[in-house]
């Protein structure tokens, strides 16, 4: 894209360029300082941090950021203050002129690494040999003693610390495996799923232990209430005998008994007789009446004799039963509060050892988790300790190559060196300035880029056209070449007009651009002459009313035209005028005013295009532009479809968008494209005719 752009604006970016960088160039050049003595030192910076065998734990930063750190401390106000307390540097002159020599020596040194490589370069300019020497060198020695070797020093406190760390940890290990154990023998095992499975089981003999006991204490409760009962109808010593008592006792008495069952074979007597005699006095009936009289007369003398016996011996087995039951009511609470206590003492017992299971695994887990995080620590920093006493032997990341020597030449080069830098910068940039200013204005660079940027149809492109004074200097072939390849593109877009105009009847077509400069005027004379070339009565309208500029290029007068008739001042057959080539007439624009622009948007343009087509076959109007005014937007309203017109590297895509956008929301049919100013390449010169002018 910014290639395309440059290619556009070669000149002028060459141009600005080349000015640009000689002015840059020049003022570079005076405005460095003339050339001084420099005295450099070197020191090799290591990629990575030598090793001997084992791989440490400490930081690495990545090697980019390293080498900037290190050229920032040697520009430290630390290693700069070391280097001036230097003895042969304390006593040089020019100390004692600058106000500030620590930021005098941070502005006169320069580190840098060298492109590619790990070499740290420490360098001083000055009018004088010495000076520069003895300063690098000071600086360089500063940097060695206050950073190279602090870092080394580090590491090795760093391995102190570590060692006795490790030691520390060692010796808390120990402590807690000693606790460990202890609990281990206290909780029965060390091993998580035995303690629980103990602790459990434990849990389990507890809540046994609190069932039973629980079930004791209630049947004790029992007992003892039971007992009290006792003891109270004891104290009564007598017992309630009730006649309901006395009746039951008497009825299962074996005299009883026996007067019954008389009783009931004399009643099915009775029954049995009564069925089969029916006078109620017959001797028969007579005689099983009287047996069951007299059987129920001896059973209320029955009764009345064992009435008293039984009630005595009632009393008398009430009182016997009450002291039996106390008695054993008594012995069995006496054996209950025994097992009452046993129990007890096996629930105190069995919560102290479910309590001490619960605690000490508690304590057990958390020890042994304590014991495995600080091993693995200890772990880590023993193998850290390990890596660090093989490691501290390794030679150190920062060495000198080289210290400062005297320098003998001045570097007179470098000022001729930075001048052409800063030019080609300067050269490079205008370039890339221009690209990118022109590659902002997205113009059109290829027939390709209406399809794919714009979406419309490509309805043929133009070659471009020669520069006058390239036409001047070639010759009458290159001219023929150049007229064969327009007349052969200009005819190849008229056949796709032909071929539209039959298929859909297409015979009014206005030829629009977007803004003026684009080709459309031309565009809209060739292809009319094209049209007129093929024995069509083809009418060419310039309805630019604003900028008229068909006329000139048929050398015919402006006027009248297209503004009279608009304004009724002549009729419209009488303001077409003929020209040189058959079959194309021309309406050129007329004297344009106010009244006959207004006059577009209230005409019947269709009506003025219908009376034309009775008298001719095509008519192809050249609009104004879309996007500066409406009168495209007028006329195209009344036309048969539109062609746009787009030159290559002078139309911007944003704008013919626009201007597309605005025809097409009017409903203005598009028939495509046709791109005028496409590379020659593109198109054969083998076929061309070689006698065509």
């Amino acid at each position: 894209m910014l290639l395309k752009a440059l290619r556009r604006r070669w000149a002028m970016a060459l141009g600005i360029g080349l000015v640009g960088a000689g002015v840059i160039g020049f003022t570079t050049y005076l405005l460095v300082p003339a050339a001084k003595y420099t005295a450099r030192s070197m020191l090799h910076v290591n990629s990575v941090q030598p090793r001997i065998l084992l791989t440490t734990g400490e930081v690495h930063t990545e090697y980019g950021a390293y080498q900037r750190t290190q050229l920032a401390l040697l520009h430290s106000r630390l290693v700069l203050s070391s280097a001036l307390k230097q003895p042969e540097v304390a006593k040089l002159p020019i100390l004692t002129k600058v106000s500030d020599p620590i930021e005098w020596l941070e502005n006169e040194l320069k580190v840098d690494f060298a492109p590619g490589s790990e070499i740290l370069r420490i360098s001083i300019s000055a009018e004088k040999p010495d000076l520069p020497m003895l300063l690098v060198n000071a600086v360089t020695q500063a940097y060695l003693d206050e950073i190279v070797d602090v870092e080394m020093k580090q590491s090795r406190q760093r391995y102190d610390l570590l060692k006795s760390t490790w030691n520390r940890y060692q010796e808390n290990l120990r402590e807690k495996r000693q606790q460990l154990k202890g609990l281990t023998e206290l909780a029965g095992s060390d091993n998580k799923s035995t303690i629980a499975t103990i602790h459990q089981h434990e849990l389990d003999r507890l809540g046994r232990a609190e069932d039973e006991l629980s079930r004791i204490q209630s049947e004790l409760r029992s007992l003892r209430i039971e007992s009290e009962v006792l003891h109270e109808k004891a104290a009564l010593n007598q017992m309630m005998v009730t006649p309901a008592m006395i009746a039951d006792a008497i009825s299962r008495d074996r005299s009883i008994e026996l007067l019954k069952d008389k009783e009931a074979l004399v009643q099915r007597a009775i029954d049995r007789v009564s069925h089969l005699v029916r006078n109620r006095n017959d001797p028969a009936v007579k005689k099983h009446r009287d047996d069951l009289e007299a059987i129920h007369v001896a059973l209320a003398a029955q009764r009345r004799k064992l009435y008293p016996i039984v009630t005595k011996q009632l009393q008398d087995m009430g009182r016997d039963s009450d002291e039996s039951k106390e008695i054993l009511v008594q012995h069995r609470c006496v054996i209950l509060e025994k097992i009452e206590a046993a129990l007890q003492d096996d629930v105190k017992r069995l919560t102290e050892r479910s309590r001490s299971i619960g605690q000490n695994s508690v304590d057990l887990f958390s020890i042994q988790e304590e014991i495995a995080n600080a091993d693995e620590i200890a772990r880590l920093i023993g193998k850290e300790v390990e890596a660090l006493t093989v490691e501290l032997q390794a030679p150190p990341r920062i060495r000198l190559l080289e210290k400062a020597e005297l320098p003998r030449t001045k570097d007179e080069t470098r000022k001729f060196k930075l001048a052409g830098v800063a030019g080609c910068g300067a050269f490079a940039l205008a370039l890339l300035g221009i690209s990118f200013w022109e590659s902002s204005a997205r113009r059109v660079d290829s027939a390709s880029d209406v399809v794919q940027c714009l979406g419309m149809d490509l309805f043929g492109t133009l070659p471009i056209l020669p520069r006058r004074r390239l036409m001047l200097g070639s010759g009458a072939a290159q001219h023929r070449r150049w007229g064969s390849m327009l007349i052969e593109s200009v005819d190849a877009a008229r056949t796709a007009l032909l071929h539209v105009s039959r298929t859909e009847s297409v015979r009014v077509v206005m030829i629009a651009s977007a803004l003026g400069g684009e080709g459309k005027t031309s565009l809209a004379s060739h292809l009319a002459t094209s049209l007129a070339r093929a024995g069509r009565r083809t009418l060419l309208v310039d309805g630019d009313l604003r900028r008229p500029s068909v006329h000139e290029l048929f050398d015919q007068p402006c006027v009248p035209g297209f503004s009279e008739v608009l304004r009724d001042e002549i009729e419209l057959i009488d303001a077409v005028q003929p020209t040189l080539i058959s079959g194309l007439s021309l309406l050129t624009a007329g004297f344009s005013d106010s009244d006959s622009i207004q006059t577009l948007a209230s005409r019947d343009l269709r009506a003025m295009f219908d009376q034309l087509k009775e008298q001719f076959d095509f008519l192809v109007i050249d609009s104004s532009p879309v996007l500066p005014v409406a009168d495209a937007l007028l006329i195209g309203q009344h036309v048969d479809a539109v062609i746009f017109s787009i030159m290559r590297d002078v139309s911007r895509i944003p704008t013919v968008q626009a201007a597309y956008d605005r025809l097409a929301r009017l409903g203005i049919r598009m028939l495509g494209a046709i791109v005028t100013g496409e590379q020659t390449d593109h198109y054969g010169s083998n076929y061309l005719p070689s006698g065509r002018a």
